[in-house]
C-alpha cells in the first residue's frame, strides 16, 4: 500500500477553468513563436534543454530564458484569467521535415530515408507505433 497524499495548501482557485475566448482580449498574454516551440520541444516532445536548443538553431542559454519567460508568461496568464495568444517574434521556418513521430510518446525525429513504407521504431520508447511525417513550412 502506498502512502496517503498529503493535503496541498493553495491560496484560491482560478479566476476560470477554461481558456476559450470568443472575443479578442486586449490584456491577453502574448507567447512568442519561439517561446511556444520552446514549449512544445521542452514538455511535448520532451527533449533535454540542449536537444531543443540545437532544433532550435540557438544556444541552451538562451533556449533557457526563452523558456522561463513562456512559463512566466503562462503563469500570468492562469493566475490573473487571462486569454493566451501566439504570436509575431524573430523566426525563420525550415524548409521541411521528413521524419517519423511517435503515437505512444510523442516524441519526433528526422530522417532523410524516412518513408510511408519504411518500418521503424521509436528510439525514445522502442515503440512500433510511428507515423510518417513531412512538413512544410507554415
Amino acid at each position: 500500500m502506498g502512502r496517503r497524499t498529503l493535503i496541498r495548501f493553495v491560496k484560491h482557485p482560478p479566476k476560470n477553468f477554461y481558456f476559450n475566448i470568443e472575443k479578442p482580449d486586449p490584456t491577453a498574454e502574448v507567447l512568442t513563436l519561439a517561446e511556444f516551440e520552446a514549449m512544445r520541444l521542452k514538455h511535448f516532445i520532451d527533449l533535454p534543454q540542449q536537444q531543443a536548443a540545437l532544433r532550435m538553431g540557438i544556444s541552451q542559454p538562451t533556449f533557457s530564458r526563452i523558456l522561463e519567460s513562456a512559463h512566466k508568461k503562462i503563469t500570468r496568464a492562469l493566475i490573473e484569467g487571462k486569454e493566451i495568444r501566439v504570436s509575431g517574434g524573430n523566426v525563420h521556418y525550415k524548409k521541411s521535415f521528413v521524419g517519423y513521430g511517435c503515437w505512444n510518446c510523442d516524441y519526433e525525429w528526422e530522417d532523410e530515408n524516412a518513408s510511408k513504407d519504411r518500418k521503424v521504431n521509436c528510439p525514445k520508447c522502442n515503440s512500433s507505433n510511428v507515423y510518417y511525417l513531412s512538413k512544410e513550412p507554415l
